[in-house]
């Protein structure tokens, strides 16, 4: 006979600080946590699955995140620990034991879930019968029309609200009603993330308006780690130290933003440019999954942008697809390596990222100022980038800039690649997993009426690498690369801000 007795009783041992209890008491259906690092908001996701797993036998929840590279890290890495500390073990073939089993199929003399799926190498099984399926939205519409009773989504912010309205809550309430007709977690949707840094994801604030007219079915809570009576009592100045303001500000003490005025790239939409769709799954000899990127392809050349200062030492790391330019990663330095230069360890780090690369070629992009003598040697900046490849057995093809465009004719160009609609040019698609640090740079940098980039940020105490530099980078390339399509007849057109 099937013992279900200690999944039941160690269900519920497990401690909570007092916000993470208030999350956990309330029986409201549509939960949403908006909490800084550190809160411990995979820890209260997992809690939640427990009890889940624990009081709805064979029901099937969904677990939702924009990768599925994210939730592995959840799954593989973060459940394990919390579980263990529940007393919870993996199924072991061997012994028989154990609670739950990952992205294979449960044993055979386990429960099913009443919708159960028709495969299991995305899913959680427990020994209960539950089933937690993971789904990814890289691409969305593949999770549409499935039947759930319940569901979980990580890093909320990171989503469209449309997904949340046409995919995933059109698959509630659809499901095994008679059977849980008295449970109130049947059809709950509880959403965890940190603040928003794009316009696109405050529709997560929802759950807060909502609440004040209807608190028995919404519930909203905000935190950080000052909440979180477990922390070390330096981690948060330590913070305050690695990180930028805004970043610190943002992503530790959960303060919200309002978008940024008068930006240099008013074109610019984060749903539309960045991409989450950039990586591809693997299965290994042992069962595991091993995502590796969908946007790089190693047999074709890079394309690097860099941008030269004495603080920061910045690199866009470009490809070519069809009709499309693909900016794959961004990488600086900002403290040298011993007896290197700062652009010499840059160079190397590049180097040591793409170090399986079958093509071994780079095209180099940067403004006339790479051409300059750097700091205590006669080698210009790019010198020393073409003696690292060139040493380490890359062949390098120059495409500098020989002088600086005019303002407002690199403002009109990279504009009208933006809008993407103009067919001379291909549209740009950022990866948003490696292109942090340059899309906060795109953001943080504001516009003079010159049309000039205001660079005030290069000279405040905010962290380099989301200054403007970054978003040079993405410029020098752009103009190199497409200045030089032909102009259609006609008047200069302007666009107003």
């Amino acid at each position: 006979m099937l013992n279900t007795t200690l999944l039941t009783e160690k269900a519920n041992l497990v401690y909570v600080f007092p916000k993470q209890k208030l999350f956990l008491a309330s029986q409201a259906q549509r939960k949403t946590l908006l909490a800084g690092r550190a809160f411990g908001k995979t820890f209260l996701l997992l809690v939640c699955l427990a009890y889940f797993a624990r009081y709805m036998h064979r029901a099937k929840f969904f677990l939702a995140g924009l990768t599925f590279a994210q939730l592995l890290n959840i799954v593989l890495v973060d459940m394990a620990d919390a579980f263990r500390g529940l007393g919870w073990q993996p199924y072991d073939e061997k012994t028989g034991m154990g609670h739950y089993v990952v992205c294979k199929e449960p044993p055979a003399h386990w429960p099913r879930p009443y919708k159960a799926p028709k495969t299991w190498d995305r899913c959680v099984s427990f020994i209960t019968g539950f089933c937690l399926q993971m789904l990814s939205f890289e691409r969305p519409d593949s999770n549409r029309g499935g039947n759930y009773d319940g569901g979980l989504i990580d890093e909320s912010a990171l989503f469209k609200d449309e997904w949340v309205k046409t995919i995933l809550m059109p698959m509630l309430f659809r499901a095994n009603t008679h059977r849980f007709a008295s449970n109130w977690m049947h059809n709950s949707l509880y959403d965890f993330t940190s603040n928003p840094w794009h316009e696109s994801g405050k529709w997560v604030f929802l759950t807060e308006e909502l609440m004040k007219k209807d608190p028995a079915k919404y519930f909203f809570i905000e935190g950080n780690c000052d909440d979180n009576p477990l922390l070390h009592p330096d981690y948060k100045k330590n913070q305050e130290e690695l990180l930028s303001p805004m970043q610190f500000r943002i992503e530790v003490l959960n303060e919200r933003i309002a978008k940024l005025p008068n930006c240099y790239y008013p074109s610019f939409e984060f749903e539309k440019h960045c991409s989450a769709d950039t990586y591809q799954y693997d299965q290994n000899d042992s069962g595991v999954w091993v995502p590796t990127f969908s946007d790089y392809n190693p047999a074709k050349a890079l394309e690097l942008s860099f941008d030269f200062n004495a603080a920061i030492c910045s690199v866009v790391v470009c490809q070519e697809g069809v009709k499309e330019l693909r900016l794959i990663n961004s990488l600086y330095a900002k403290v040298a390596d011993p007896n290197r230069t700062l652009v010499e360890t840059l160079a190397w780090r590049v180097v040591a990222t793409y170090h399986q690369q079958s093509r071994k070629e780079i095209f180099l992009y940067g403004d006339a100022y790479g051409e300059s003598k750097s700091a205590g040697s006669n080698d210009t900046f790019f010198d020393l980038v073409r003696a690292v490849f060139r040493l380490a057995g890359w062949k390098v093809f120059d495409r500098i800039l020989k002088t600086n465009p005019e303002h407002v004719d690199k403002f009109n160009l990279i504009d009208k690649l933006l809008l993407e609609t103009d067919d001379r040019f291909p549209r740009l698609r950022i990866n948003q997993h490696t292109c942090k640090a340059l899309i906060i740079s795109m953001q943080n940098s504001p516009i003079l009426p010159t049309f000039a980039k205001d660079k005030r940020s290069e000279r405040t105490t905010i962290n380099q690498e989301y200054a403007t530099h970054l978003s040079d980078c993405f410029d020098y390339i752009l103009y190199y690369k497409f200045s030089s399509a032909k102009k259609p007849k006609g008047t200069k057109q302007i666009r107003f801000l």
